[in-house]
């Protein structure tokens, strides 16, 4: 029985693919955070203290270890960062089981490890292990979440202010963030389900910002020769749209749309974001087998998947399941799509 056909193609026909959008598409359009703020003063919001974090991490120099945990898992990673002359320089490493290392220069993002030859993708930063939550748009984000103040607290030894970021719908997860009152530099984020079960937790277990390593690190990935770029776009559209969706969650707007040729055909793909949480749409035109309908989550990530007017429908994404059903089942075809 060839059973969730369609994921399986997607998992291994558009690998690198996903890894792009998740590099490139995590928030539609983010717009640049600007320079590093010297002598910053306390900010006096928590919007101004959630876009201080994001800035830091953007423009922060700093290494730090941390975990993440999953329902099942637990993985620990080495994170290094500088920003200098206007450019991005990032080593992430894990720590656990075989060798695996992602770097950053600038725009190229290289990745390194056992099973696979080494390459490179265009990209604005690392997200592979690292929460989205340090790259958002805060000021787009409150419209759709409420940002609480859940007082203070000590993380890896340091003080820091928790704060809530909470859905004001019933359609994606909630957050908490414990952000370093000194580096103003994330330190923990849970990402929750609305009833509080724990999906995905980042703990930072320790945190520099003058390490040695720092001083070297630009001048390092500067010499280093990087494995040859790939290239994971599309095609491009073939015509005229033949189906829309009737429904989508609250500030999700479509950030990317392309086909693909696999060995199930052509596979049409549509990317969703509200700046925070994104999701996949896999639509098969070209199916042999009518199952039903079938979904599989692990931690936050959902994958659900029917067949409507003889097309095989696939959602992949980080939204509940009762949404992504909803979000399914509202996709509708026109008359030249029967």
């Amino acid at each position: 029985m060839k059973l969730f056909k369609t994921v399986w193609v997607i998992c291994a026909a558009l690998t690198f693919s996903s890894i792009l959008n998740a590099q490139q598409n995590s928030q539609p359009a983010l717009q640049p955070l600007g320079e590093p703020v010297q002598n910053p003063a306390l900010p006096a919001t928590l919007l101004d203290t959630l876009q201080r974090m994001a800035q830091t991490w953007r423009h922060g120099n700093y290494e730090m270890a941390f975990i993440q945990i999953l329902p099942n898992q637990v993985n620990s990673y080495q994170y290094r960062h500088v920003f200098t002359n206007q450019r991005h320089y990032a080593q992430l490493s894990a720590l656990d089981g075989v060798q695996q290392e992602v770097v950053q220069r600038d725009a190229i993002i290289s990745y390194y490890g056992n099973g696979y030859q080494p390459f490179s993708i265009k990209g604005p930063y690392i997200l592979d292990n690292i929460p989205s939550v340090v790259y958002a748009d805060y000021d787009k984000l409150k419209s759709y979440y409420d940002f609480v103040d859940a007082g203070k607290t000590r993380i890896a030894d340091r003080v820091a202010q928790v704060i809530r970021l909470l859905p004001k719908d019933d359609f994606r997860y909630q957050y908490v963030l414990w952000l370093d009152e000194q580096s103003h530099l994330l330190l923990r984020s849970d990402m929750l389900e609305r009833n509080g079960e724990l999906l995905e937790q980042f703990r930072v277990i320790a945190l520099q910002q003058d390490a040695i390593e720092l001083q070297t690190l630009s001048s390092r990935l500067d010499q280093l020769n990087l494995p040859p770029l790939i290239n994971v776009q599309g095609d491009a559209l073939p015509g005229k749209q033949q189906w829309r969706l009737a429904w989508l969650p609250p500030g999700f707007q479509q950030i990317k749309h392309e086909y693909y040729q696999t060995e199930i055909g052509m596979l049409e793909s549509v990317m969703f974001s509200d700046g925070l949480f994104s999701f996949s749409l896999y639509i098969n035109h070209n199916i042999e087998d009518k199952l039903g309908e079938h979904y599989w989550q692990q931690a936050g990530n959902t994958i659900y998947s029917e067949v409507l007017n003889n097309r095989e429908i696939t959602l992949i994404g980080q939204i509940p399941l009762a949404t992504a059903k909803r979000i399914v089942k509202d996709l509708s075809f026109d008359s030249s799509g029967q």
